[in-house]
């Protein structure tokens, strides 16, 4: 199965501890939420201001997590019908290439083109 809808390079996907949803950040600064059974794109979350190049999904599945060439890590809202940035963490002054969380959700790890590798409490 093909999931198409992203209008550029598609950087990183992240499957759902369930394996029922898809994640995937793209070049169109959009992350997008999937369903493996229907092939459907169950949301869209918009927001970053330049491509997405990672993401990390928590065990919970209740959350996303992106990191982006607009230097920010997002968190996002997967809990409700209208997902949104719950917060953004600035901090990287260059391109966010990597961005996980700890197993116990309370810190975000990100790495970036500016050499550092940071740690933010979630």
């Amino acid at each position: 199965r093909t999931l198409s809808g992203h209008t550029e390079y598609v950087s990183s996907v992240c499957v759902t501890a369930n394996g029922k949803h898809v994640v995937s950040g793209s070049w169109d600064k959009t992350v997008r939420l999937w369903s493996l059974d229907s092939g459907t794109c169950v949301r869209t979350l918009s927001g970053h201001m330049d491509a997405v190049l990672s993401l990390c999904l928590p065990a919970d599945c209740n959350s996303v997590l992106s990191g982006s060439k607009d230097k920010t890590v997002r968190v996002w809202s997967l809990g409700s019908r209208e997902s949104q940035c719950t917060r953004m963490i600035n901090g990287h002054t260059d391109h966010v290439t990597s961005v996980c969380v700890t197993a116990d959700s309370k810190h975000v790890v990100s790495g970036s083109w500016d050499k550092t590798v940071r740690r933010s409490e979630e």
